[in-house]
């Protein structure tokens, strides 16, 4: 199946995609976006992707470039996507991170401003301030093995390579298939998941 992407103002939207099915998402260029020193970064998934799809790259250098260098218009961009289409859910970064606290308070007015999307993010970046985050934007930490703050309270992702003996008894296993799961969207904080690494 071909999924395609859409871009207003300064955003490319990508109406869903073999991973997430018809969720619509918007990425940005990954490691560039990513906190530095991620365990994940020479391994990357979505680095791959750049590589085999020039089509997916543009569209992460575009967004990336727009979320740098004019942040007003990349992110009406994504209001207008919103107000367009009016999906019941809506995936940050399939590809690429969160990059800082402005882009994540960003993130929580939109979430604010529509709030009938259920919206989620993964994230490395650990150290931002998740305080204060709408009930329908959910914040999943991504854990690796031996990384990531296994303390902060909040929703969990672990990835499991064998080696990982952090991940809690409780935890979820990953069935990956979004479409028909969306655990993830409403985990709250203490519960977990994990996926075997992909």
């Amino acid at each position: 199946m071909k999924y395609r992407s859409v871009t207003l103002a300064g955003a490319t939207i990508a109406h869903g995609n073999h991973k997430v099915a018809d969720c619509p998402n918007v990425s940005l260029l990954p490691i560039a976006s990513c906190p530095r020193g991620v365990p994940c970064a020479g391994q990357c998934y979505d680095v791959k992707a750049c590589r085999m799809y020039p089509t997916v790259k543009r569209a992460r250098q575009r967004n990336w470039k727009a979320a740098r260098t004019n942040p007003a218009a990349y992110f009406a961009g994504i209001r207008q996507y919103l107000a367009k289409y009016q999906p019941e859910y809506f995936r940050w970064h399939v590809g690429g991170d969160i990059p800082d606290q402005a882009y994540y308070r960003t993130m929580c007015a939109i979430a604010r401003e529509f709030p009938d999307v259920y919206f989620l993010a993964f994230t490395k970046n650990h150290k931002l301030d998740f305080r204060g985050r709408p009930q329908n934007l959910n914040i999943v930490l991504s854990m690796w093995p031996g990384w990531g703050n296994s303390r902060k309270r909040m929703p969990r992702a672990w990835m499991q390579d064998g080696s990982e003996s952090r991940i809690p008894d409780s935890a979820i296993q990953c069935s990956g298939s979004c479409e028909h799961c969306g655990i993830c969207w409403f985990l709250k904080a203490g519960q977990d998941v994990w996926f075997k690494k992909h």
